[in-house]
């Protein structure tokens, strides 16, 4: 959080410094910044922000204990998750955040999108043996039932020397009675009035309406590339002369490439060619594994389309509270991804 709105000060206080006069002319036709990225008022730019963290790792809880027993071991631990609170899990994470400058205008959270990595080069998908025997699960996001995360402006004492903590803990019912109200069949979401509210549900996951909840079918086919060289690989994919006009976005994620392709079936059929044609180059840059995200694999949340600085002006600090449904017992797995952001930026007149 502290990057991101650092970021924002630094792009506004450029901004600033732009419109000073300068006597440097040319027969170039002048063209302001809100113009060429914006609105004509405003500069308008995506910021995205790569999300590997080791910390985004899970190692499931279940001994591996050999065959029959550790079947039933399995069996048991999905039966406890589905129905008690061994499988539910609340977090809270409180930031302070400086005083936004009056020049930003808007942010509003475009994309949340996670991709997950079996751990230990494990295969995503087992046999029945594994399964049912050994009790190994698919590593998939099959196991999530609900998760939901609010935002909350809340004050900070002291906000200079708080420091920001990740906090877990066992499921309160009670404690999370609001936030749960969203996944009840009769729950109608109220239209948000940032500058009155408080408060905003930002993600919201139900494995009944994954169709819903859901966004991936609406953009371009992602694969994730791990190599050992991920700097090399990503400058040979940006420039190689075939695969331009395919490729939207290019992420280095620790030792992983993500890419994105433009959403066209041409794209994905042209960049799977290009790849086969360059197999010795791409094992020459050490590319030991590329997959293709499924809905199973990778997990696109839908985000309200809200202006969050009202909110963030309310207080001093943020609150992030989530909660996590499990309906199983995953397998050990590691997620990365990347979180975009619209800013909008209000630019000096004539700049």
């Amino acid at each position: 959080m502290d990057k991101s709105f650092l970021f924002i000060t630094v792009v506004t206080l450029f901004l600033a410094g732009c419109g000073q006069k300068s006597a440097i002319k040319n027969a170039v036709e002048a063209k302001t910044l809100a113009s060429a990225y914006g609105d004509g008022e405003h500069v308008i730019r995506n910021l995205t922000f790569p999300l590997s963290d080791s910390a985004l790792a899970f190692k499931t809880p279940l001994p591996g204990i050999g065959p029959i027993a550790g079947g039933i071991l399995k069996f048991v631990g999905n039966v406890f998750a589905a129905n008690t609170n061994m499988g539910k899990l609340q977090m809270s994470y409180t930031q302070p955040i400086p005083e936004l400058p009056e020049e930003l205008s808007s942010v509003r959270l475009k994309r949340f999108f996670f991709y997950m990595k079996p751990e230990n080069k494990e295969k995503r998908f087992r046999n029945w043996w594994n399964v049912v025997i050994l009790g190994k699960g698919h590593v998939t996001f099959d196991f999530l039932d609900k998760l939901a995360v609010r935002m909350q402006a809340v004050g900070i004492k002291d906000p200079d020397t708080y420091v920001p903590t990740l906090e877990t803990k066992d499921y309160d019912k009670n404690e999370m009675k609001s936030l749960m109200e969203i996944f009840q069949p009769e729950y109608k979401p109220d239209v948000i009035d940032t500058e009155k509210a408080d408060s905003l549900v930002l993600l919201r996951y139900y494995k009944k309406q994954k169709l819903t909840d859901t966004a991936l079918s609406k953009y371009g086919q992602i694969h994730i590339m791990e190599t050992v060289e991920p700097q090399k690989t990503k400058y040979f994919l940006r420039d190689h002369p075939k695969l331009q006009g395919y490729i939207k976005r290019i992420l280095i994620l620790d030792n992983s490439l993500l890419i994105e392709l433009e959403k066209d079936p041409i794209a994905e059929e042209g960049f799977n060619a290009i790849l086969s044609e360059e197999a010795q180059e791409l094992e020459d840059l050490k590319v030991t594994y590329i997959d293709t995200c499924t809905p199973r694999s990778c997990l696109e949340l839908k985000v309200p389309d809200i202006n969050l600085v009202p909110i963030t002006k309310k207080a001093n600090g943020l609150k992030l509270d989530a909660v996590i449904h499990a309906g199983k017992v995953p397998e050990s797995f590691k997620l990365k991804g990347f979180v975009e952001f619209e800013v909008k930026v209000k630019t000096p007149k004539g700049v």
